[in-house]
This record gives C-alpha cells, structure tokens and sequence, in this order.
C-alpha cells in the first residue's frame, strides 16, 4: 500500500498565520521616528538664549504641550546648531508667590528696674500695658520675688519694646525694625511672641550694626546685618511681639511686617479646543492629538444664564470603556450687572486620548458646543548650552509613546543642585512665532483641532480579526488538503503480486 504523504499541520498553520500578518498594512506597526533628528518632529522652534549663561531654562509653551505623544514628555529634546541634542533635565515651574502686604505697628518701650541685667532681667517678670495721658506705655511687673530682687534700687531704663500684633490675620514672613542704633556697637535684637504677656515663645535673632560716619568719612552712617528679620510665616494673630536688645541705647518707633498672602498658584498653559458640534445636546465626544497629562478643563457654555451639571470622563482607545475623571457645574449668568463664568474643571494631570462631557439628563444641555480650553501645567528644560546656535526647541515624535526620554537628573547637570535652584537660572525664549511645523509658520496661540472621537471597532480590532479569519481558513484549507490526499491514497490499485 502506497505510504499516505505527512503533513505537518500546526506548522502550516503558523506559516499561513505569519503569511496573513505580513499583510497587514505597515503604518498599523509603524515604529518610532529617529528621536535624534530634529526633522522628525511635528513642531521646531527656535530658541533665543541668555548671553553668557552655560546653564539656562526654557518654558515649555502651550505648542509644545500639545504636540507631545508621550505623557513622560519624552519627545521633547533641544538640538544646537549641528543637530546635535544637549543635555537637558525636565522640571516643573515653582508657584507663582502670590503679592504681599505690608503693616506698620507701633512699638511701645518696656521699661524695666536699672538692677536688671540685660534682656535676661526680663525672663520670669510678666509685663502690663499702662495708660499715661494718651500715650501707652509697657511696665514690668514686679510684684513676684524676681521682680522685688531687681527693683532694689536705680534709675529705669528701657530693655525692650511691646508690638501688638493681634490684628495682623496673616501669616508674617518679615519684619523691619524703624530703630536708631548707637554708634560701632553690634546689636543683639531677639523677637519673641505671646498670647498673655507672661509665656514667651522665640521667633527670630538678628544682629545690627551702626558704624560711625566720622570713622568711615561717609556723610550718612552705613548699617550692616540682616535687616529684614525672618519670622518664617509665623502665625500672630492674637499675639503680642517682644524686641529685646540687652543693654544697648536703643531707640526702637515700630515695626513694619510684610505678611503673605500665601502662595498663589501655579500659572497654567492654556490652549483653545475647536471642539465639535454635539450631535447630542446632553453629550459632547472629542478625541486629543497629544498625551500630554491635562490638569484642568475650562467648559463654558454658549448662550447668558446657562448652568449645566456636566460629568467628565476619558479613555485611551474606544476598546476601553469610559473612566470617570470629575464632575462638575458649568455655567455662565449676569450677576450684579456682570457676567460670570465657572471655574476651570480639575482632573488632576490625567492623560487620555478621548473625552466625554456629559450633561445631566434632567436638563436641556447644551444648545450649542460650549468653548472648551485646555489646561496643562507649566513645565520646562533645563538645558546646558553645548555647541554653536541656533537653537531648536523640537516635540512631537510619530510612535513615541513608549519612546524613553533624554532627561538627566537635575543634581547630575547643575552643579551642587540646591531644591529649587533652576528657577533662578537665566530664562532663554522659546520664539513660538517663527515656529516651523511641517513646513508651516504657526500664527497666534494654538488652537487643537476639532476631531471626534472615533466609535465602533477599531482599525487594531479589524486587523486582528483579519489575522484570525486568515488562520482559520488556512486551518481548514490544510484539513482538506490532508482530506484529499488521504481519499486519493485510499482509491488508488493495489499493486500487482510478484512473480515466483
């Protein structure tokens, strides 16, 4: 009987799988762009340096952020003007510190017993204010046995001064002394605060100076030391402040302390979304062209008087469902005689490729496309400028999701790196007017593009589909192969008998 011919039937099968794959259309594997050729990126920008600075800054402008294809922003490198990238760290931008105010006290003297020594005469001694024919004045009270043991005998003197701060609401971060100092003597003033007059905390030393103008043949008296005394944001609400200066002829008027107002926030880089027009007035869909994480969305409704409770949700493909990011009340209305308008919506710095705001279904929506503005934080490179100009600002790099950055370690590129230290480093500009993308001059702020968010199955879902019909039908093609050779080999004659 004739042997039936074998057939390896899962290597078939994987060679005719691999035969389907290698139809797939290239762009669904494209790969990464070179990220060392400054031509690869969707968007150059020339940069203006600072003069003679190795180590610079450069803020990361809103055409940038939406650009970026990886949320680390790992397509952004600066290139000199051989092309080549320098060494760069990527970091955040401190906040901004918000204005500050300034008060002015008046100071009011203690007079404490000759037979005190210094400032230490008035420790364990509580002191009251006095009224003396319109003018206050602070007295030590000596009516426990420290203060009997220093009042034996002299003349008082004053010691000190009294600063009523309990109307100051704000923290204090500074304070300035309006005193007359003695001549070539250094000056010991220590502040302390207190609720009761009697509980001292301490606050803050510092150390001044008068040097007389007749040794330094100046016409005005210099002053050395610190004089603005760091109170560290104390809180002195309800409190009373102490200046103590030992035995020095001191003449102390006021004080003026500067409180903050705390700090105030981070400015945002902001960029307008051309959303498009709801085809459902309760829901708005729109994909995003960057990964870049978003901190905030600015959703304002057309029209006057419209207040619309909205979720926001997100995704990073339409095979993923829906995750809630926030929810919010949006809304514009004439209040007093001038309109209004919500707040930004924060979504804490997610990064997502698709975005759905909703209206709530017991109101009408959204008769028109509310004006939606992108909000990112602000970021920027620190950067050493190596090689000759000009420089390049490049970001936006085809299939760098998974790209990994160029950033180094901040301690690694600034010298004996102190927290915060690139912010005191010379800004260069970022000159987003001579921008060149694709070829193109950008004009104006940017403006992302209206695209709605794709529904359905995806081109991934079509492909893999495509690979696994491809498969089953070369399993089956291979099954009747086999099937036909098996029949074939069964119908053939058998062969004739030998002779003997």
């Amino acid at each position: 009987m004739k042997p039936v011919p074998s057939i390896n039937l899962p290597l078939a099968i994987g060679t005719a799988l691999a035969a389907a794959a290698l139809l797939l259309p290239v762009g669904a594997a494209r790969a990464a762009a070179d990220a060392n050729s400054p031509a690869a990126y969707g968007i150059r920008i020339p940069v203006t340096l600072a003069a003679d600075a190795p180590l610079q800054r450069v803020l990361l402008p809103a055409e940038v952020l939406v650009r970026l294809q990886s949320p680390g922003y790992a397509d952004v490198r600066l290139f000199n003007g051989a092309g080549q990238p320098v060494p760069m760290a990527l970091a955040g931008v401190a906040a901004a510190r918000a204005p500050e105010d300034t008060v002015v006290l008046p100071a009011y003297p203690i007079v404490a017993p000759a037979g005190a020594a210094g400032s230490a005469g008035l420790d364990g001694l509580s002191l009251r204010i006095e009224e003396h024919q319109g003018r206050r004045v602070v007295q030590v009270d000596t009516s426990g046995a420290a203060g009997a043991a220093a009042s034996t005998a002299g003349t008082p003197t004053v010691r000190g001064a009294l600063i009523d701060a309990r109307s100051v609401h704000r923290p204090v971060a500074r304070m300035v002394l309006d005193a007359d100092l003695p001549a070539g003597q250094p000056v010991t003033f220590t502040v302390q605060a207190s609720r009761d007059l009697k509980s001292w905390r301490p606050l803050a030393e510092t150390v001044l100076y008068r040097a007389d103008a007749v040794a330094t043949g100046t016409p005005t008296p210099a002053r050395l030391g610190n004089e603005q005394i760091d109170l560290q944001r104390a809180d002195l609400k309800d409190h009373y402040l102490r200046v103590t200066w030992g035995d020095a002829a001191v003449t102390l008027r006021g004080a003026t302390l500067a409180t903050a107002r705390g700090t105030g926030p981070r400015e945002r880089v902001s960029a307008s979304m051309a959303a498009p027009t709801p085809g459902n007035p309760r829901e708005l869909t729109f994909a995003l062209p960057f990964a870049t994480p978003l901190a905030a969305l600015q959703i304002t409704p057309q029209g006057s008087n419209v207040l619309v409770p909205v979720r926001v949700l997100g995704r990073n493909h339409r095979e993923q469902p829906w995750s809630h990011l926030a929810s919010a009340v949006v809304y514009r209305m004439a209040l007093g005689g001038k309109e209004q308008s919500s707040g930004p919506v924060e979504l804490g710095g997610v990064s997502v490729r698709e975005v759905k705001i909703e209206a709530d279904a017991k109101t009408p929506g959204f008769t028109a496309a509310p004006e939606v503005t992108l909000q990112f934080e602000p970021a920027q490179l620190v950067f050493l400028a190596s090689g000759q100009g000009p420089f390049t600002l490049a970001a936006g790099l085809p299939g760098a999701t998974a790209a990994v950055g160029a950033f180094l370690p901040l301690a690694s590129l600034v010298p004996g790196y102190q927290s915060a230290q690139e912010n005191t480093l010379p800004l260069a500009v970022a000159e987003v007017s001579r921008a060149d993308i694709a070829g193109g001059t950008v004009a104006g702020g940017p403006l992302v593009a209206a695209t709605a968010a794709a529904e359905g199955i995806s081109t991934r879902s079509w492909v893999l589909w495509g690979v696994l019909l491809a498969g089953v039908g070369a399993l089956a093609c291979m099954a009747w192969l086999l099937l036909r050779q098996t029949k074939t080999a069964g119908e053939a004659p058998a062969s004739p008998p030998d002779a003997a």
